[in-house]
């Protein structure tokens, strides 16, 4: 861009009409990029190598606890991946709209889920003690929204989705933005007028999340699920492995078979005759003050522990089924204030004898493995459920093909829910079928942006700093000239940047490191930030005319090549 320097400030003696030209080259010389030397702090305070590369490498700096502000380079990482997302998204008909951070209690309250937002979400009271919380998902917010317009199914189905930061009141923050306190998320609700088309949309979102995974380009693993507090029936994760991930897998390499620990199921090849029992007190809380308590207890096979999970899922279903959830449940939907179900462990042995303390008959819940019996031999009552309720453990044969699981640790970093009416029916979120309400299906779906680029970056780390996928690099290629003092290697930098620059995929990708520091450190610098490819520019880039490229390589030596610069429109079109 030329500016007049008539038009700025010229002496009225001027006759001639002078230009300032500005460079619009990207030069780390003109950048806030606060490299610096010192990690093994940062290391040691998150148990993340990754983290301590992104504070090192300029990415980021810490605001307070689990809080991050994110700078030029990480966000340049970041835009990449929410434009690869947003795209997968509008390509199944995804629609982005933005929806408020600040959010009344009185749609979750509706829900049920305001009583067990305690703690875990930054709640508060505005000036006319009004209940607020800081938005950690929007299920309630865009049902709600959806409810006040939808009248008929053809107006059906509807994806909206959004990207912006949430929140959660971590206790613990860690490994920066892996476990923080603010961090953002793209997520996508869905609103169909059967079950049918609520499971078609799930499998048409699965296919986008492998399209953006794939064009990532950091091998993934697909998990079954628990729902969690988000409810529904049908529940996916998406992780990427590594050593310092919170979440357990147990997979198959015969068939495929991928479940979080939680929720995996396995054959038991071992003696089933002999048998553990976990006893469990149930409390059911309403407004705080404890209102009911029972006892439980699981009968699982020696030395196998109990999936609490699962029997917490299943002696709500029995206590629902019974009554005695009915009038807190009913009274919970109406303000929020109703009951919640606590289950804890109180004790366990090799034999029991099926009863509490008082000599009431406890709720039995036996492990589908377990002999009869040994049932017969503990029970004194007929068990609520028979199921897989031990935890499956690496070693064990799938249920599938009977090859043996194999454990390995993760990061989760997306996850897919059908919802069904979990939402659609407290909330009133219906079209009229044949003169009825009808509640829609719904499904919600959500990647964590910044957690997937701290997890990419963990993925692709090794002892001199980041490896950048090409799709999600801050940028492609930094071209380094080894002596930028002579004006020869300055002029060649620019005509190479130029012509790197003018080609259609390679745009705004590529970036001039012109700062007044050594070469080696320039070098050192490039491979901690961790771009794909480094171009240097040395003597026989000026005398024969031949560039030296670096090929980043993950836990091993740069690949090199040197490239005539004629060849290097060729070479830029074949990458």
């Amino acid at each position: 861009m030329r500016i007049p320097v008539s038009a700025i400030s010229l002496s009225p003696r001027a006759h001639c009409r002078r230009y300032l030209t500005i460079d619009q080259r990207q030069r780390l010389s003109k950048q806030f990029l606060p490299i610096t030397k010192e990690r093994t702090h940062a290391y040691a305070e998150n148990a993340s190598q990754s983290h301590a590369y992104l504070l090192q490498g300029g990415f980021l700096r810490q605001s307070s606890s689990g809080v991050y502000t994110l700078l030029p380079l990480g966000l340049r990482t970041l835009e990449k991946l929410q434009n690869i997302i947003q795209q997968e998204m509008d390509a199944i008909g995804g629609q982005r709209l933005m929806m408020p951070l600040l959010l009344q209690s009185d749609h979750w309250k509706t829900t049920g889920r305001w009583g067990s937002a305690k703690g875990e979400f930054f709640r508060f009271k505005d000036r006319k003690e009004v209940d607020y919380l800081l938005a950690p998902t929007h299920e309630e917010e865009v049902t709600s929204l959806v409810a006040q317009e939808l009248r008929s199914a053809k107006q059906l189905p509807i994806r909206l989705y959004q990207i912006g930061r949430k929140y959660r009141d971590e206790l613990r923050p860690r490994a920066g933005l892996l476990r923080g306190r603010e961090f953002i998320m793209k997520d996508l609700y869905s609103f169909d007028k059967s079950m049918e088309d609520a499971f078609s949309t799930y499998d048409q979102v699965a296919g986008a999340y492998a399209k953006i995974f794939d064009r990532v380009g950091i091998p993934y693993l697909v998990a079954e699920a628990d729902s969690g507090n988000i409810g529904g029936s049908k529940s996916h994760e998406y992780h990427l492995l590594s050593p310092i991930g919170e979440d357990t897998l147990l997979t198959c390499h015969g068939c495929g078979y991928t479940a979080n620990e939680e929720l995996a199921e396995a054959r038991f090849d071992g003696d089933a005759s002999k048998v553990d029992e976990t006893r469990l007190l149930y409390t059911i809380d309403s407004e705080g003050s404890p209102s009911k308590k029972g006892t439980a207890m699981v009968v699982t096979p020696r030395g196998r522990a109990p999936n609490l999970l699962k029997v917490t899922t299943d002696l709500q279903r029995h206590l629902r089924a019974t009554g005695e959830l009915a009038d807190d449940l009913d009274k919970k939907k109406k303000d929020g204030s109703g009951a919640t179900l606590d289950v804890r462990v109180v004790g366990s042995s090799e034999s029991g004898k099926g009863v509490t303390s008082s000599g009431a008959a406890a709720l039995m819940f036996v492990d589908d493995a377990v002999v009869a019996r040994s049932v017969s031999d503990l029970a004194a009552a007929a068990p609520i459920d028979t199921k897989h309720y031990r935890v499956a453990a690496a070693g064990d044969a799938c249920h599938h093909c009977a090859a043996p699981l194999a454990s390995v640790k993760a990061i989760e970093v997306a996850h897919t829910f059908y919802l069904g009416t979990t939402y659609s029916e407290p909330l009133q979120c219906s079209f009229v079928d044949e003169k009825q309400k009808v509640p829609v299906q719904m499904g919600c779906y959500g990647i964590g942006i910044s957690r997937l680029l701290a997890a990419v970056a963990e993925a692709r780390t090794d002892t001199r700093g980041l490896v950048w996928p090409a799709s999600i690099a801050p940028y492609k290629i930094c071209i380094i000239a080894t002596d930028d003092k002579q004006d020869a290697f300055k002029e060649l930098a620019n005509n190479v940047y130029d012509q790197v620059n003018n080609t259609q995929a390679w745009a705004n990708d590529v970036v001039l490191d012109d700062r007044r520091i050594g070469f080696g450190r320039k070098m050192t610098d490039a491979e901690l930030i961790g771009y794909p490819w480094i171009l240097v520019l040395g003597r026989k880039a000026l005398q024969d005319r031949v560039v030296e490229i670096h090929q980043r390589q993950l836990n091993d030596t740069n690949k090199k090549i040197m490239l005539p610069l004629d060849d290097l429109p060729a070479w830029l079109s074949s990458i």
